[in-house]
């Protein structure tokens, strides 16, 4: 955890509270059915995430807060993002048996993200008034995913002290939720001027079967996707590593592989006990993802051991050397204590030939390594 971590969480909050603090003061809090119709729907819409995904890039919940923006004060606007995100942990407690939030300090800092954003697109569709009404939506609706993407990514950055561990998406990933935010808002818009309350009722009905489709998709890739990553280090495991050799084989793909083996590693655990064993390994896969490209492939084949995929495209030898300097620096600590580690690791290039199988990739690579293990000892 970055030290700044908690000055920017408290810094965050004491903003958005000012904010919420001067704009209920200045402005009369508008109790309309519209008003009411925006919050059950943004908690509805919450707890259909929360059950078929964790996912919220694909959530309307943006689209149905930021067309609030157009239709009252921001004080409304405030008080319809509090009670939404309250009636959404109310739901939670009571559907799920479970907390939304493990920390008070948490759930402030998720509402004064919320809060932010909603006022930042407030901001944005005062100054443009008068304006031509697609433009200002398409305005407000950019600059809300912009505020949320940019303290999304801080505070993660923050917590865990990587810049590794940043979520930003693709620049057509961003622009295609802006255009789906922003078509979901001009309908809504002129919907309601056409016919009201009964227009952005009927527009909702059709949105939260829409969503719940797209949310069981992402489910079921979700469920997937989380199947060929390792549970404790968060890189792929060695289910991952078979399809990737297979693919490879199969294609002819030349490639690299890295066989790595910590070196006495049940000293390590014997000694400290297999807790710090274990965080042991989430630090090694964390520094050695942050020494290497993005198209490097990391793999826990299972217990201490890891594989290296590269691809031949790049310069191997440097790759290697990285390797090298890298396990004579490693040291884990824990308060006073300093725990330094090492590992071996054999290499074997593939070419493109044919008749060699992944097991055999395997064997002879890991052999190497066992090789040099002993070599070296």
């Amino acid at each position: 955890m970055n030290k700044f971590f908690k000055p920017y969480m408290y810094t965050a909050i004491v903003v958005a509270v000012f904010l919420s603090a001067f704009m209920l003061f200045n402005y009369r809090v508008e109790v309309t059915v519209l008003g009411i119709l925006i919050t059950v729907f943004g908690m509805v819409l919450e707890v259909v995430i929360l059950r078929y995904s964790q996912n919220k890039a694909i959530s309307f919940l943006a689209a149905v807060a930021i067309f609030a923006v157009f239709k009252f004060n921001p004080a409304t606007c405030v008080v319809i993002v509090t009670l939404s995100m309250i009636l959404e942990i109310l739901a939670v407690k009571i559907i799920k048996h479970e907390r939304l939030f493990n920390s008070i300090s948490k759930l402030l800092y998720n509402w004064s993200m919320r809060a932010i954003c909603i006022l930042s697109a407030k901001l944005i569709s005062t100054l443009l008034q008068g304006y031509n009404p697609i433009l200002v939506i398409v305005a407000a609706v950019s600059f809300y995913d912009l505020v949320n993407v940019v303290m999304l990514n801080i505070i993660i950055c923050l917590y865990t002290n990587s810049l590794d561990e940043m979520t930003p998406q693709s620049i057509y990933a961003q622009l295609a939720y802006v255009y789906v935010c922003a078509v979901i808002n001009i309908i809504m818009y002129y919907g309601y001027e056409a016919y009201g309350v009964s227009g952005i009722l009927i527009i909702y009905m059709f949105l939260l079967p829409f969503q719940t489709s797209i949310l069981k998709k992402a489910m079921v890739k979700e469920m997937k996707a989380y199947a060929m990553i390792d549970s404790l280090t968060k890189v792929n495991n060695k289910a991952s590593l078979s399809v990737t050799l297979t693919d490879y084989l199969n294609n002819k793909t030349p490639f690299t592989i890295l066989f790595m083996d910590f070196d006495k590693f049940k000293n390590i655990n014997d000694t400290y006990g297999h807790d710090v064993g274990d965080k042991i390994l989430v630090h090694f896969a964390g520094k050695l993802k942050r020494s290497l490209r993005k198209t490097d492939k990391l793999y826990r084949f299972g217990g201490d051991e890891f594989c290296l995929l590269i691809e031949n495209d790049c310069d191997v030898e440097a790759v290697k050397n990285k390797i090298n300097n890298l396990k004579n620096s490693l040291v884990y600590e824990e308060g006073i204590i300093k725990i330094p580690y090492t590992f071996s690791f054999g290499m074997y290039k593939y070419t493109g030939g044919y008749g060699i199988t992944e097991d055999e990739v395997i064997g002879t690579v890991s052999h190497r390594m066992v090789r040099n293990k002993v070599y070296m000892q």
